[in-house]
């Protein structure tokens, strides 16, 4: 098992989010690349980040620099996230800022042919995240529920060609009350494509 520590960023500051919602930000006011570094003293081998400005505004952000400064200065590979909705982003984010791993969510449910191409181009570096309310994925900064099922999409993305999901339990995120198992296993069974449980965790035993 690998444990992979996160950091949000918010306006350049790590923070917190409570089942994603923006109102909820608890700032922490360290300087990100020195909380990466810390990560990396623990023993960390991969850090999640994400661009949480990306993610609701679609935008590039001011973020971006905190990427690169952290991929180049922490040590540590990062698989960034955020507002990544198009091929060039997925370029920046592997290319430019540095990152090992690039994550995925509203363009795999609203531009399958663009995930098909990066895959094509990119391989595993492309993870697809899965963002849902019990089993129904939430889009665009989790502000947008989708009927599309979270089950038919891992099976959509693996066949796509891709190989590994990070799946979220929207309710559970930022409250510290332990990750959905049960939904985690099931995407893991049904799919057959590596999953990174994320959400929740709160806790050795939930690990």
């Amino acid at each position: 098992m690998q444990i992979i520590p996160a950091i949000d960023l918010k306006n350049g500051r790590c923070v917190r989010l409570t089942e994603g919602r923006a109102d909820s930000a608890k700032v922490y006011d360290r300087d990100p690349v020195e909380v990466a570094s810390a990560y990396k003293l623990a023993g960390a081998r991969l850090i999640h980040v994400v661009d949480l400005d990306g993610a609701f505004l679609h935008a590039a952000t001011g973020n971006q620099e905190i990427i690169r400064r952290i991929a180049a200065e922490a040590g540590v590979p990062l698989q960034v996230g955020g507002g990544v909705r198009s091929l060039a982003d997925m370029t920046t984010m592997l290319r430019v800022t540095g990152a090992k791993y690039v994550i995925v969510g509203t363009l795999a449910v609203e531009e399958p042919g663009v995930l098909a191409q990066a895959i094509a181009e990119f391989g595993e570096q492309v993870i697809v995240g899965i963002d849902a309310r019990g089993s129904e994925v939430a889009t665009r900064g989790w502000t947008d529920a989708t009927q599309v099922n979270a089950f038919d999409l891992a099976r959509a993305v693996g066949n796509a060609g891709v190989k590994r999901i990070i799946y979220t339990d929207i309710t559970r995120d930022g409250r510290l009350e332990g990750p959905n198992f049960e939904m985690t296993g099931e995407l893991a069974r049904r799919s057959g494509l590596k999953v990174t449980a994320s959400g929740g965790v709160s806790s050795l035993e939930d690990i």
